[in-house]
């Protein structure tokens, strides 16, 4: 696969490396192009959009509406694993993925990984127990392939919320994780789905 991620902080870097460690061709976006990140070459937002056939979403939300919004990015799979930085404080009017899709309409974006730590997007196996990650999206063999993705990356359980209006639930758990990560003092932890192991139990 030729992956672009775009966002050269923690979580695009954790990802970036992540993918090259399987195999892939991996470059950053960014509005600095330039030195290569852990030998990942760093280009222009322009120029890893027309390297990558996945795109990689890694920037809070306002960046990535402002960024992604002026490319053509076609029918790529996008893989949004942001939130907007204004629905930590406030109220979340709207959600970036359906944004996303709205702005992008023939590209398939996919909800996925915007609540764990960059940590644990890359390595879910540091958590010894059972711990979920969601996936939501309108194409559904978009949101298949990503979902195999995940399960690369070591994911145990990939809980499919359905198509994009499921990203309201999704993006609503960010302060929760602001305020876990407080009272922790630590990014390693997660939410489960724990279910019964029949109906009526």
């Amino acid at each position: 696969m030729r992956a672009a991620v775009f966002g050269t902080g923690e979580v695009g870097t954790a990802i970036a490396g992540k993918l090259k460690s399987l195999g892939n061709d991996v470059v950053l976006g960014s509005r600095y192009p330039g030195a290569s990140q852990g030998g990942i070459e760093v280009l222009s937002h322009a120029n890893a959009a027309a390297h990558g056939e996945w795109i990689f979403n890694a920037m809070h939300g306002e960046a990535a509406v402002e960024v992604l919004g002026n490319l053509h990015l076609g029918a790529k799979v996008l893989v949004d694993m942001g939130n907007f930085q204004s629905a930590i404080d406030g109220p979340l009017n709207a959600t970036l993925g359906e944004t996303l899709q709205a702005m992008l309409p023939e590209t398939r974006v996919i909800k996925a990984m915007n609540f764990p730590s960059a940590h644990l997007m890359v390595d879910p196996g540091h958590l010894s127990e059972h711990h979920s990650v969601f996936i939501a999206g309108n194409d559904a063999l978009a949101k298949g392939e990503v979902g195999s993705l995940l399960q690369d990356f070591g994911w145990r359980d990939v809980v499919d919320l359905g198509d994009l209006t499921a990203c309201r639930a999704m993006e609503s758990l960010a302060p929760m994780w602001i305020r876990l990560n407080q009272y922790f003092d630590h990014v390693w932890f997660n939410l489960a789905v724990v279910r019964a192991s029949s109906v009526g139990d």
